[in-house]
């Protein structure tokens, strides 16, 4: 499927991932268009039985140069909300997946490109990628809070404030991308962590996304109290049972959405 400039795709070798690529010649800026088509996709994936776990990339050489400035100083408030109205939808859309989105950036991540990085819960680098928040050069707003959740306080208004890019190796000193590898690496590193992912429990990894995204904001005494709720209620599913008995076993363990399939 393509539509958009968001073409989703699967790999036989790596049952339950699916590739979810921005590919939006040249530089994969990206528009209302694809905000309203990625949103109605992150949202529908996690009730698919066979999606366990989906790599969100770029075509080309950029991960996503941000937001399409073409037509800049044409837009009008309405519009504006219209587009900010989506934009939020997909970047919530993201983080709130039922399954886990790990971003494979093959290059810059720039403006609303970081932003989409920050939203996945694992994040792959290419040794070629950079990132920064430029739109203070184009007179516009955006992604200082969403990078403020990866990214440390002084270094969010540095790169808002500048303009200026951030190499991989800096990103990654400051917690804010999982691995950096070689180019020619990047998808065979997705694929093993998605591939990993996908071999677990469905509901306890739904459960478990659910309980970190719900807890995040909250002081640890009642977040930690939520966290216990959760366990609570993964402790009775049969997949946790299933889960204890292959352990003891020695076995590999079938889980229900498999036996389904």
């Amino acid at each position: 499927m393509e539509e958009n400039g968001l073409k989703i795709t699967r790999d036989e070798a790596h049952p339950g991932v699916v590739i979810a690529t921005i590919d939006r010649p040249p530089v994969n800026a990206v528009n209302v268009d694809f905000f309203r088509t990625a949103t109605e996709f992150f949202r529908d994936i996690g009730r698919d039985p066979k999606a366990r776990c989906v790599i969100l990339t770029g075509a080309g050489r950029l991960f996503s140069a941000g937001a399409d400035v073409k037509g800049l100083n044409d837009r009008t408030t309405e519009g504006m909300f219209f587009r900010s109205q989506w934009t939020r939808d997909c970047f919530n859309a993201i983080r709130g997946c039922q399954i886990p989105v790990i971003g494979a950036v093959n290059g810059g991540a720039l403006g609303a490109g970081l932003v989409l990085a920050s939203v996945c819960d694992i994040v792959v680098a290419s040794e070629a990628s950079f990132f920064g928040l430029p739109e203070v050069d184009v007179g516009v707003m955006g992604g200082t809070r969403h990078a403020a959740r990866v990214l440390p306080d002084k270094l969010v208004r540095y790169l808002a404030l500048t303009g200026q890019r951030l190499t991989p190796q800096e990103l990654l000193a400051m917690g804010g991308i999982n691995r950096i590898v070689a180019p020619e690496n990047l998808m065979s590193s997705a694929f093993e962590i998605a591939d990993r992912i996908a071999r677990k429990s469905p509901l306890a990894i739904k459960l478990m996304k659910d309980s970190i995204n719900l807890t995040e904001d909250f002081p640890i005494t009642e977040g930690y109290r939520i966290e216990q709720l959760y366990t609570t209620l993964a402790s009775a599913m049969d997949e946790s049972k299933e889960a204890s008995a292959a352990f003891l076993e020695k076995r590999e363990p079938r889980w229900i959405a498999d036996l389904k399939e």
